[in-house]
């Protein structure tokens, strides 16, 4: 049995994670990680100087289906 994760006020069904994966998580695998059962999916890791600079790949990248009920963008960068 799995236990439920709670993160902040969200609980999630399960505690399976799948991590941010530069060149893996793209939402197509995030879809088929959901559909097997993944409490949690995140998007592939996203920099946040492309997000400053508008660098049109990283809009991409940080897309989100409606259908990914539980989903998370994790930021990198260290110039704050």
């Amino acid at each position: 049995m799995l236990n439920k994760l709670t993160i902040g006020g969200v609980t999630l069904e399960n505690n399976i994670v799948l991590a941010p994966m530069a060149g893996v998580t793209d939402l197509p695998f995030r879809l088929l990680c959901g559909e097997m059962g993944a409490g949690l999916v995140y998007t592939e890791m996203v920099s946040a100087k492309a997000i400053y600079y508008n660098n049109r790949n990283t809009e991409g990248l940080m897309e989100i289906n409606p259908s990914e009920v539980h989903s998370a963008l994790q930021l990198l960068g260290s110039d704050a």
